[in-house]
């Protein structure tokens, strides 16, 4: 885990990728030497050390010299290509998995990519030609941005210091799944799409889920986990406490959190060791606090920051208690159908349901997976998603609507591959927790807009006439209330939004029409 900065075919390379490692120093804790491929060429990456931590400094050469290869990111089966590329009489220097990236595209190619299970965002320079590939993971949990200029790339793991490197230009994002070189740009992963579609085997998803868990632990680190106490983040808790029994747990919460009452019986009852973070949305330092969360995540939407109020104060801790590694259950919600327009989608029909998970799978590198992403690494954190598993994405991708859905006495709800585990283990997963309804992140740690008195910061804060001006001002990015003017003002104030295109696409769903 690291961010990494990169220049091709850039006049002043070596000055431009000083500049950018100097905007992301907090997504690691040691600066790798920059390495330059004549003079417009460099690459450098400020890494976080976890994978052969004292072997593992980037950009990472393939067994010839000919590739060299930055990668923010974990791959999670990079010892089984070790073994194939091995098989092939390929020699390695390290352990680190950046090394197996760099010796899988010498010996296959850029299809080496498809072969990839894990999150990465990654830049290959062939040192021969300089020519280059960057490509992302299937749903962009690890971020990639890039500034093009004439022939020339530069490439970033955030937005603000491709900004502060040079004027000119738009900051642009590699999609997810997708692989970009000079001359193309087009998807490596695509979402499976099975034509017939099945039950839902209890008993398979366990073996699945518990070793998507697994392969997810650090062999070498302590390990923790995000909390709520809800059905998913229990789940992870379960399974990584078979390997290892004494991980503790944190959960983010403020005053009347529901989640609060769910974890803490969860933990009375398993032994669970939890960890509490104390967030208070109504003190005199939320503006602040807002503020900050605005500057970490690089975005402003509401849906994207109320939950990163709580994931900045969390990752903090989590930081502060000494752990570099975490596990959280994003993804479940969008494969299972744990939202209710999912619910309601599926309700109608497979396609329409299949349709609309689409969108929110593609949707995340935007938001919840920017987030996390954002508020983890500002505290050098690297955050896992055992729920994105492509094995675990295969699986629930596959079933039919019956089983993603059950009837309950008020309505059909999702997630029953999910609850079905809980019947598996009842007296590890009790079914106060199995049959809680979705909350969101940010209202379940106690931040529900109706209750909290959310909104009202910003009716204070902002006049009318305030907001008419805004709303003129920033007219480009369809300000509709006074909480995204105060945001959108804060993330300005940090950086030129206009340069960033996808600003101004806001996440909205196409939600099917009903029969």
């Amino acid at each position: 885990m690291c961010g990494i900065a990169v220049a091709i075919d850039w006049d002043g390379a070596d000055r431009a990728v000083r500049r950018l490692i100097a905007g992301i120093l907090h997504r690691g804790d040691v600066t790798d030497p920059l390495a330059l491929i004549g003079d417009k060429i460099a690459m450098c990456t400020r890494r976080l050390r976890i994978v052969d931590a004292a072997h593992g400094m980037q950009p990472q050469a393939s067994f010839d010299e000919r590739f060299l290869v930055s990668l923010n990111g974990e791959i999670y089966n990079h010892i089984d290509i070790r073994h194939e590329l091995e098989a092939l009489g390929v020699r390695f220097r390290t352990g680190c998995d950046t090394e197996v990236v760099a010796n899988a595209i010498r010996v296959w190619g850029a299809t080496g990519i498809k072969r990839f299970a894990g999150m990465l965002a990654c830049v290959a320079v062939d040192t021969a030609t300089g020519e280059f590939i960057a490509a992302r993971d299937p749903f962009g949990v690890k971020p990639l941005y890039l500034i093009r200029s004439g022939e020339g790339f530069l490439f970033c793991s955030e937005i603000k210091p491709l900004l502060e490197a040079t004027e000119d230009g738009e900051v642009l994002l590699l999609p997810p799944g997708f692989m970009l070189t000079r001359n193309y740009c087009g998807r490596h992963y695509v979402l499976p799409s099975p034509t017939t579609l099945s039950a839902s085997s209890p008993a398979e998803l366990d073996q699945i889920l518990s070793e998507a868990v697994r392969v997810r632990l650090p062999p070498e680190l302590p390990v923790c986990a995000l909390f709520s106490g809800g059905i998913d983040s229990t789940l992870i808790v379960h399974y990584a406490r078979r390997f290892r029994p004494e991980m503790p747990a944190y959960i983010a919460v403020g005053s009347n959190a529901p989640d609060r009452i769910y974890a803490e019986r969860y933990a009375e009852l398993t032994g669970l060791d939890l960890h509490q973070v104390s967030v208070d949305v109504r003190s005199d330092s939320t503006f602040s606090l807002i503020e900050a969360a605005v500057d970490a995540v690089e975005a402003f939407e509401p849906a994207i920051i109320r939950p990163s109020v709580y994931t900045y104060r969390i990752s903090q801790r989590i930081h502060d208690d000494g752990f570099r590694v975490a596990l959280c259950g994003e993804g479940a919600d969008e494969l299972f159908a744990g939202y209710e327009p999912l619910e309601t989608a599926f309700t109608q029909a497979n396609t329409a349901g299949s349709g609309l998970r689409r969108q929110c799978l593609g949707m995340m590198h935007r938001a919840n997976l920017q987030r996390v992403d954002r508020c983890s690494m500002r505290f050098q954190l690297e955050i896992r998603e055992p729920f994105l598993d492509q094995s675990l994405v295969a699986f629930a991708t596959g079933l039919d609507r019956s089983a993603l859905l059950e009837r309950t006495v008020d309505a059909l709800v999702g997630k029953a591959p999910l609850r079905n585990l809980y019947d598996l283990y009842p007296s590890q997963l009790p079914t106060f927790i199995r049959d809680r309804r979705k909350a969101l992140f940010h209202e379940g740690a106690g931040a529900s807009v109706e209750q909290s008195g959310w909104l009202d910061l910003f009716e204070a804060a902002l006049s009318d006439a305030d907001f008419r001006d805004g709303q003129r001002q920033f007219a480009d990015f369809s300000i509709a209330t006074k909480e995204e003017l105060f945001c959108v003002r804060a993330l300005a104030a940090k950086m030129d939004v206009k340069r960033v295109p996808h600003l101004r696409g806001r996440l909205r769903l196409d939600l099917p029409r009903a029969a």
